[in-house]
């Protein structure tokens, strides 16, 4: 190649790929625009996220047992934790420590059907990662905790990818991830069954192409509680998927801006989704959820083995005396001792 020309190259390249990221954001504002769409229909704060522990939001999952509560997970360098949030005020009232393990990248959060919280540890920025997995942990609530996940390694059919979704039917248990590509993603499917740690060497639940073409650069997603739809969304706009043997495109919906959206989350009810973006002092927004047929809410799951407590819970935690049961069997306790004294004494009198 002459010399002068691969000076060339670089500069070239990266004017390049320049261009596929703006025209790519502009396809994406232009989806929304397509017949059945909405342009930030309905948006409103549902809360504003203030705690600086919570900088560079990547996963959020809205639960189904706990009413009013949402599950936050920051990205690559932070704390391994996840943080419960109160969807009033969006304060923190749990914080869930994550123990043993690598804790990379994690940018999804997924609950399933039966009461357990995913973690996909999964970010790839610079395409390099073998050792992907997701953490699976019996659903915290608003408690702290401490807890040792089940490890489930992954890898994908396609390569290194970077994967900022994770998508859990509610009723099945099927999962797929995401790739976060800048020409387009692509659903891959995982197994219905998921070695973990211990496991032999080299044994990884490989997830494989289903053929559905998703958005550029899918940076969060989520299934409704009937396993009908997904959404997936991007920096710019969440589409509407309808699952089944074909995966199908629905609708486009423009998002409200933000300072880098990351995070969707579909409501128990299936009639909203939560929108998150990294930063602090971000607002998570609550928009109308429009699929051709109604969504079936959610059902409570059976709650699991709560994990095992630092001593700083909130809810039930605290000293033993401080509980409102004791108290009050505390309370009828001393009523009757004076009770019976007073009875003794005018007995006595008398």
């Amino acid at each position: 190649m002459n010399p002068r020309h691969r000076r060339l190259l670089i500069p070239g390249l990266l004017m390049l790929l320049l261009v596929v990221v703006v025209i790519a954001s502009l396809g994406d504002r232009a989806g929304a625009a397509e017949p059945g769409a909405e342009s930030e229909a309905g948006a409103e704060v549902a809360c504003t996220v203030t705690d600086e522990r919570i900088d560079e939001q990547s996963g959020l999952a809205v639960s189904a047992a706990h009413e009013g509560l949402a599950y936050v997970v920051n990205d690559s360098g932070s704390d391994p934790a996840v943080y419960a949030l109160d969807l009033a005020t969006c304060e923190v009232v749990g914080v869930t420590v994550v123990r043993d393990v690598a804790w990379r990248d994690p940018e999804a959060l997924a609950l399933d059907g039966e009461g357990t919280l995913w973690i996909a540890d999964t970010g790839d920025n610079a395409g390099v990662r073998d050792d992907a997995a997701l953490y699976a942990l019996p659903e915290p609530g608003r408690r702290d905790s401490r807890v040792t996940p089940t490890v489930h390694p992954v890898a994908f059919e396609t390569g290194r990818e970077d994967v900022e979704t994770l998508l859990i039917d509610p009723t099945t248990g099927a999962t797929w991830v995401v790739t976060k590509g800048l020409l387009g993603g692509e659903l891959l499917a995982l197994p219905d069954e998921l070695p973990q740690d211990p496991r032999p060497e080299g044994t990884v639940s490989t997830a494989t192409s289903t053929g559905a073409s998703m958005p550029i650069l899918a940076t969060d997603g989520a299934v409704t509680p009937d396993g009908r739809y997904a959404v997936v969304r991007t920096y710019l706009a969440m589409h509407l998927y309808e699952l089944g043997e074909e995966v199908t495109k629905v609708s486009s919906t423009t998002l409200p801006p933000q300072e880098q959206g990351e995070t969707i989350a579909v409501d128990p009810s299936g009639t909203s989704v939560l929108v998150g973006s990294e930063g602090v002092g971000q607002p998570l927004y609550r928009l109308p959820l429009v699929t051709p047929e109604p969504v079936e809410p959610a059902l409570a799951p059976e709650p699991q083995a709560a994990p095992a407590s630092d001593g700083s819970a909130s809810g039930e935690s605290g000293s033993w005396w401080e509980r409102p049961v004791v108290l009050a069997g505390l309370a009828g306790g001393v009523t009757i001792i004076l009770a019976g004294a007073l009875v003794a004494r005018a007995r006595r009198r008398g």
